[in-house]
């Protein structure tokens, strides 16, 4: 019966199939399907998988075949969440990769659909129900999204990295407080300096003399300051963009998993690479090795973003004179579990990101310290979170 009903749909004689999750899970073949409504609510990856897998086949009589996937969801307006359809979807797409409705990308995760963020009124989900109906109508436009998007890839693979937004970096930290500290004292040293041999007795004959010594002066305070100056432009041309600030944090991860361990340099070439997305944020990921060490890695790198919880280290540091902001960022629990390795990977972030302190969280003090971060990544608890995603590059 089966075989004599995928034939007749094969031939045109029946558009539309309605089939149980054992019949789409496995085994049933029909390449000609171009449209596959999931109205179930199976979220395992494997069955899931199956069932898409039944839409997404190569039609050999139809070289350019595109397949359209629906998932119904019943979304529940309210400030309370969008409810648990919508919590399915998001578990489904975060295990699929398909290519972004807003970019020019191919990535796992429901941003790719570009319907925003929850909570949705009932206009927006009049609308992106509207929007989305159109954009399936244009299949001429999907296949065309598609190679766009491969070819934007400059790796030509799928990588596995850590997407974060802006605002999660230490972007500000290393500008308002590393960097302005090196040009205050690099300031300081050639104002000091200065006055000081100008102070120092000496004759002077006419008015260009004195202009001349003047300089002299100048010029020996600016050579005295300026290895403070150059460190500062030097942290500036690593961290003038975010993607430079994650990468700089991903070779300290890096370079201390390869101390602790985790990563063995001697399995493969392994390198931190970066770069900024179409909608503003930064992807970040690592080169060689294999799938385990590079979760590792990943793994590290979003403990260091993310809000501050309960860290057994900390690096911090406080505000100087009501100068310089607090900043505090906790160290990866890989790295956290000896005191060595918390201290290699605090030296590795003072050399590629800026001066911090390493504190210990398990002592009176250190505890209070904690409370302090907690209460200061308070408001960073509402931002959007850093995301493991596939995406290729």
């Amino acid at each position: 019966m089966v075989r004599l009903i995928t034939s007749v749909f094969d031939r045109g004689g029946i558009s539309v199939l309605v089939g149980t999750k054992s019949l789409l899970g496995e085994g049933w073949d029909a390449p000609c399907i171009n449209t596959l409504v999931l109205a179930s609510f199976v979220g395992s990856y494997v069955l899931s998988n199956q069932m898409r897998g039944r839409s997404i086949r190569v039609d050999p009589n139809h070289h350019g075949k595109t397949a359209n996937i629906w998932h119904l969801v019943c979304l529940e307006p309210g400030d309370f969440g969008p409810g648990e359809d919508y919590e399915l979807l998001v578990r489904r797409c975060s295990a699929f990769v398909g290519v972004s409705a807003t970019a020019s990308t191919i990535e796992n995760g429901t941003e790719r659909l570009g319907f925003g963020h929850p909570p949705f009124s009932r206009e927006q989900i009049c609308q992106i129900n509207s929007h989305t109906c159109n954009r399936a109508l244009d299949r001429a436009g999907l296949r065309q999204r598609w190679k766009e998007a491969l070819a934007s890839g400059t790796n030509k693979e799928m990588v596995e990295g850590l997407k974060t937004t802006e605002e999660a970096l230490p972007g500000g930290f290393v500008l308002t407080n590393t960097i302005a500290s090196l040009l205050v004292q690099a300031g300081f040293i050639f104002v000091i300096l200065f006055f000081e041999l100008l102070r120092r007795p000496i004759r002077v004959r006419s008015i260009p003399d004195f202009f001349t010594y003047v300089e002299i002066a100048a010029a020996i305070a600016a050579t005295v300051s300026l290895p403070w100056a150059l460190l500062a432009l030097w942290r500036f041309i690593r961290h003038g963009t975010p993607e430079r600030s994650i990468r700089q944090i991903g070779i300290a991860v890096l370079e201390s998993l390869e101390y602790e361990g985790s990563i063995d340099r001697r399995a493969g070439e392994f390198r931190v690479y970066s770069d900024r997305n179409d909608d503003g944020t930064v992807f970040c990921w690592v080169g060689g090795g294999a799938g385990k060490e590079q979760a590792a890695f990943l793994r590290a790198l979003r403990e260091i973003l993310r809000p501050i919880d309960n860290p057994r280290y900390l690096l911090a540091r406080s505000r100087i004179w009501r100068i310089f902001r607090e900043d505090y960022f906790a160290v990866p629990d890989l790295l956290a579990r000896k005191k060595e390795f918390a201290e290699v990977f605090a030296n590795k972030w003072r050399h590629r990101v800026g001066p911090m302190q390493l504190i210990y969280t398990r002592t009176p003090e250190g505890r209070k310290l904690l409370l302090r971060a907690r209460v200061h990544s308070l408001a960073a608890a509402f931002q959007k979170r850093s995301e493991h995603v596939s995406c290729w590059k």
